[in-house]
Formats: C-alpha cells, sequence, structure tokens
C-alpha cells in the first residue's frame, strides 16, 4: 500500500504520539508498503531511510490556509491509498479539507482525550490507543490499537548514572505538564519512605523544583531531567509510579512492564486496562496515595506477573504493526 502519514506536532513536542507515529511508519515500510511521512523536520529523526519525508510548518495553525493548502497539494500529487492521520490537529485538517483532496482512504489515530473529537464521518476509520478512549470518542467506526514496544535483548546503557540515593527508589517519568500530576505525586512523596527519581522536562519545571525545597525534600526527590535512557533508568530502580491525571496511552507503563518492575497507578489508561484494581488509586488524598508506596515491592512484583505476560502478547510492536495494517484492510474492503 501506498500511506500517507500526517503527523502536525508542533517541533518542540516529544511525546508518546511523535515517538509511536515515526515507529510506526518505520513498521509500515518494514512490512513493504510505500510510506510517506509529512511533519516538522524535528520529527522526521527515528526514520529509516526507506520513508520519503516532506517537512512540514507545522508551527501554524489547524486553520492557516497556508497549512491547509500545503497539505491539500501533498494528497492531490500522490497516489495515496491511505491517508494515516496522527493526533487531533492532524485530523481536523484532514476533515477540513476532505472536499478538496482525492477520494484516498482516511484514517485518524487520536491519542489523548480531548473535549471535542474530529467528525468521525470524514474517516474510514478511528484508531483510538486505549479502550477508555474509544469509549470517550464514541464513533461507531473507532478501533482500539495499543501502542507497542519493539523487543530488545540488547544491554541496556546508562548515558548517565543518576545519584546515589536510599532504597526502595521509585521513578516517574514524563514531560512535566500539569496533566502528568507531578505535583500531586510530591505532595504524596512526604509519606513515602525511600527516594523518587523524575525523569523529564517541560514548562512546569521550575513550578515542582520549588515545591520540592518548598516540602523540604531535596534529600529525597530528584529531577533528572530529559532521558533518551529511560530503559537503562528502570534498570536500576525498584518500582515504576504513573501519576497522571489524564492518558490516552501510558508508553512508561508499557516499558515498565517490560523491564519487569512492579507498578503503582493513578486511575488511567492504560494502566487501568491492565492492573488489578488493587494497584489502581482512585483517591483524591496525596498521603494515601503515597501509603501505597509504602507496600512491599516484592509482594507487589509476584502480584503482577499475569500483567506482565499479558503485556508481552498484547503490547509488542509488530502486533500493533499488524493490528494498523488490519484497519487499512478492513476500510479497502468496506
Amino acid at each position: 500500500m501506498n500511506i500517507l502519514m500526517l503527523m502536525l506536532s508542533t517541533a518542540d513536542a516529544i511525546g508518546g504520539m511523535e515517538k509511536h507515529s515515526q515507529e510506526l511508519a518505520n513498521g509500515l515500510s518494514e512490512k513493504g508498503n510505500d510510506v510517506t511521512f509529512a511533519s516538522s523536520a524535528r520529527h522526521q529523526t527515528l526514520l529509516s531511510p526507506g520513508i520519503h519525508r516532506i517537512v512540514l510548518d507545522t508551527q501554524k495553525s489547524r486553520r492557516s490556509p497556508i497549512l491547509l493548502l500545503s497539505i491539500v497539494r501533498i494528497i492531490n500529487s500522490g497516489r495515496f491509498d491511505i491517508i494515516h492521520g496522527q493526533g487531533s490537529k492532524a485530523a481536523d485538517v484532514l476533515s477540513s479539507i476532505s472536499r478538496f483532496t482525492s477520494k484516498s482512504v482516511k484514517i485518524a489515530t487520536i491519542h489523548n482525550f480531548k473535549t471535542r473529537y474530529p467528525s468521525y464521518n470524514a474517516f474510514c476509520r478511528i484508531i483510538a490507543v486505549s479502550k477508555a478512549l474509544a469509549n470517550d470518542i464514541g464513533a461507531p467506526n473507532t478501533r482500539v490499537v495499543y501502542n507497542g514496544l519493539r523487543p530488545t535483548t540488547a544491554e541496556h546503557t546508562l548515558n548517565d548514572p543518576p545519584p546515589a540515593a536510599e532504597g526502595p527508589i521509585w521513578l516517574s517519568a514524563g514531560r512535566l505538564v500539569k496533566a502528568k500530576g507531578f505535583d500531586f505525586l510530591i505532595e504524596a512523596f512526604k509519606s513515602v519512605n525511600g527516594t523518587l527519581f523524575i525523569a523529564g522536562d517541560g514548562p512546569e519545571k521550575a513550578n515542582l523544583e520549588q515545591q520540592i525545597s518548598r516540602t523540604e525534600q531535596q534529600g529525597k526527590i530528584k529531577m533528572l531531567g530529559h532521558r533518551d535512557d529511560l530503559r537503562a533508568l528502570m534498570d536500576v530502580v525498584d518500582g515504576i509510579v504513573i501519576s497522571s491525571l489524564r492518558e490516552g496511552f501510558s508508553y512508561v507503563f508499557a516499558e515498565a512492564l517490560f523491564a519487569g518492575k512492579p507498578i503503582i497507578s493513578t486511575n488511567v489508561p492504560i494502566a487501568n486496562e491492565f492492573l488489578d484494581q488493587n494497584f489502581i488509586f482512585h483517591g483524591s488524598s496525596p498521603k494515601a496515595f503515597g501509603n501505597m508506596l509504602n507496600q512491599n515491592l516484592e509482594g507487589l512484583f509476584a502480584a503482577q506477573r499475569q500483567t506482565r505476560e499479558r503485556a508481552l502478547r498484547e503490547l509488542t510492536f509488530y502486533g500493533m504493526v499488524e493490528q494498523t495494517l488490519r484497519v487499512y484492510r478492513e476500510c479497502h474492503h468496506d
């Protein structure tokens, strides 16, 4: 198939959707498909050599006539079997220009919860990255395809060893934004025995550092900044904690399962679709959340064995690629 992948994140965005889009494009290309990837130049660095690249000025808004016209020209100049928009911005653009473009099959993947979703009528299928997100979208043509991780047997190398710390050591990772709930986690950690590493960067960095200082936790909470060696970092900690207020799909959760680490999470996908509810925090009290982190980690690890086994079946890279191709084939058979 001849596939156009459209991803319109601004160049400074670094997250799960940007990672997923490039990895999926690579996987589709490995399967023998002809893939073109249209995005900012920043989001083409992980693409394999066989993928065609089109650089867009994604800093422009989704209503920009210049951006819209450029995408119309890209679509109409190619003989694409599939136009696949990644994220709500790309989906909105494809929906708004649909009457000006070729009759290629259009598909959108939605990665996060929104107050408003693109009109499903513009797409053959909408892909959601979790069951909870699919339910929230509520469109009859929605399909669930979990993001997947590539299997790896190589040794994971730390680029920068973390500071010495007293155990147990918990790791939380993600972009430092309000939605990740790091402020709640820092407050909760006042009740926790051990050390917390926070890996990530973002606009909330200064506020979080001030909160750590204000709560006098400089000795037990360490801000590590953005890390490209997250998988290796997981190898040197005792457990993973997810404090998000909302998530479409948590790559950190999936990576933690593949790393064989015990996990405690707030009530967000996909943790709440895989973990037993005993390991999902449903309350609003930081102290209660902190108390969940004080449990015996050996017992927690043993209790989550079946969850790790399920992840090895359902959260694989090749499974994700094959399920995406299945959605494409559904459209061509409709």
